[in-house]
């Protein structure tokens, strides 16, 4: 296969490529352990190999697991595929099959393969790690932001990946409410790219975040929608008593219902997440809670929450209230 190009920027991190700069490669290690910048590695990636082989196949290895000669096996194309995406998990614990296979392998990868390894860190396989890096194999690095400076780098450059720009204020604040979780992070960049128009401003994450401590609008959620009415009332309440806007708290509260209402009745993994425009943790997460929900009761809760969203914007003099209203109803709506 010819790799993409590289992309500009700044492509280096201190112990390998910028995840961000990832590009499809024969040999491409991922060394970290966020289970979220792995994601969304795979995801490029993916999507970089389909745009030359729209039918490449993706095939899923546990290292842990491994039974010798399934590399060979699972190499080779089909009769209904000419390319093959190859990711194996779970390097950090490899059975000693996989690690004697995977040295043969990485002597003369296969052509149409792109083999991915994901390695979280640890001794284990030590011999293979080294082996990859003598041989020059991409380095992915996949550890999650750990500074506050990291962090804010991170917001900055998810705004600019949606073609978006946010104040350096802005992000800052935006990491003192959702800081410790990427997931949530990214998708509250998503979210204010998609409402607002032009650069976001301190005043936009007040009004969506400010005053937010433990209790985000995303906790709220994913306790009403799994039908946990105590902890999602004693969230949400929390949430107001520090001055968290109601807004941003129904945003949480639409999308987790959109997602489930995406994934409702279906069944599958990685291809389904990138089908649906979803990270494979978000796929996992909306298919359990799909199980408390009915078709009937999602579509009422939908509906109740556009209500809702009009009544804090400006049609109820008692928006707190309207939006207790409407965890209540959710959460009674999901079935336990």
């Amino acid at each position: 296969m010819t790799p993409a190009p590289a992309s500009r920027g700044k492509a280096k991190s201190a112990t390998g490529t910028s995840w961000r700069q990832a590009a499809p490669a024969p040999l491409i290690l991922l060394s970290g352990s966020d289970d979220y910048i792995v994601s969304r590695v795979l995801d490029k990636l993916r999507t970089g190999i389909r745009q030359q082989f729209q039918d490449a196949q993706l095939v899923q290895l546990d290292a842990a697991k491994y039974q010798g000669g399934e590399i060979m096996l699972s190499a080779t194309p089909s009769l209904f595929s000419d390319f093959i995406i190859l990711e194996v998990t779970n390097a950090a614990t490899m059975s000693d099959a996989f690690l004697e296979d995977a040295l043969n392998y990485i002597k003369s990868p296969a052509e149409d393969v792109m083999f991915v390894l994901h390695h979280s860190g640890g001794n284990r396989g030590k011999k293979l790690l080294d082996a990859l890096k003598k041989a020059g194999v991409s380095t992915i690095d996949c550890a999650a932001p750990k500074s506050e400076a990291e962090k804010n780098d991170f917001v900055i450059q998810e705004f600019r990946a949606l073609d978006h720009q946010i104040h350096p204020e802005a992000a800052r604040a935006l990491v003192a409410a959702l800081g410790n979780e990427l997931g949530d992070l990214a998708a509250a960049c998503k979210q204010l790219s998609e409402d607002i128009t032009g650069p976001i401003t301190l005043e936009h994450v007040d009004k969506y975040y400010g005053g937010r401590v433990e209790a985000t609008g995303f906790k709220v959620a994913d306790a009403a929608l799994a039908g946990r009415s105590t902890q999602a009332l004693s969230s949400l309440r929390h949430a107001l008593s520090t001055g968290t806007d109601p807004i941003p708290i129904i945003a949480a509260l639409a999308m987790k219902l959109r997602q489930i209402a995406k994934v409702a009745g279906r069944r599958g993994g990685a291809e389904l997440a990138g089908e649906l425009g979803m990270a494979p943790w978000q796929l996992r997460q909306a298919q359990d809670l799909a199980n408390y929900w009915s078709q009937d009761d999602l579509i009422s809760c939908i509906a109740l929450v556009a209500e809702t969203d009009a009544m804090v914007k400006g049609q109820s003099r008692d928006p707190e209230y309207a939006v207790e209203r409407l965890v209540t109803q959710i959460a009674l709506s999901a079935r336990r």
